[in-house]
């Protein structure tokens, strides 16, 4: 219950900044591991399912319980695993949002988008953590900075090195990209806005 509390918290600050139905993800992050009751498997996601559609309940909520495993599974990936072939990725932004916030926390901590990445990495298909990659640029809300001129000077690569070292530590991917000389960016996680300001206080960053 602390695990499934812990997962509703961030659900709901995820869902605070995006456009989706807050009611529902509420509901999904509460209801996400009730197939555990019969399963610590990774069929309980399935089994957690069958419990609602018996139940009657809503299939927008059915639907994040069985396709909050990882970050979702393809019908191959699902048959590897000895699981009933079927399509079980996240579709709809509750969805990933339940699914994201899930994968974020272990036990009851939050776990950086950096280390769940790495933890991914050596247990889960190569094809499934790309999904776990993209999802976190689907379901946070990015703030964005322009870089002063006096730190965007290079090639993106350069450009890459030098946000890869004023954002160690920081709990967040990012995305830059570069326009008629100017080199904007995108911040998305947790510490989004906290990196920002950062990048603002040391001179190295705008807001739009």
């Amino acid at each position: 219950m602390e695990h499934i509390l812990a997962v509703r918290d961030y659900a709901m600050e995820i869902a605070d900044k995006v456009d989706c139905d807050r009611d529902l993800v509420e509901v999904g992050a509460l209801l996400h591991d009730i197939g555990r009751t019969k399963s610590h498997g990774m069929d309980h996601g399935i089994i957690g399912a069958q419990i609602l559609r018996d139940e009657g309940v809503d299939e927008r909520i059915v639907n994040i319980v069985e396709r909050h495993i990882g970050a979702g599974l393809t019908s191959d990936e699902a048959k590897k695993l000895g699981l009933p072939p079927k399509d079980y990725v996240p579709k709809t932004i509750e969805e990933k949002i339940v699914c994201h916030a899930d994968n974020l926390i272990g036990g009851t901590e939050r776990v950086s988008i950096q280390d769940t990445i790495a933890i991914a990495r050596k247990k889960w298909f190569p094809e499934s953590v790309e999904r776990l990659i993209s999802m976190h640029f689907e379901v946070f809300r990015p703030d964005i900075v322009i870089l002063k001129k006096n730190a965007s000077g290079g090639d993106l690569e350069r450009l890459s090195r030098s946000a890869d070292k004023w954002l160690n530590g920081f709990d967040l991917l990012y995305k830059i990209s570069v326009n008629k000389g100017v080199a904007r960016l995108a911040l998305y996680g947790q510490d989004s806005a906290k990196a920002a300001q950062y990048l603002i206080s040391k001179g190295l960053a705008e807001r739009p």
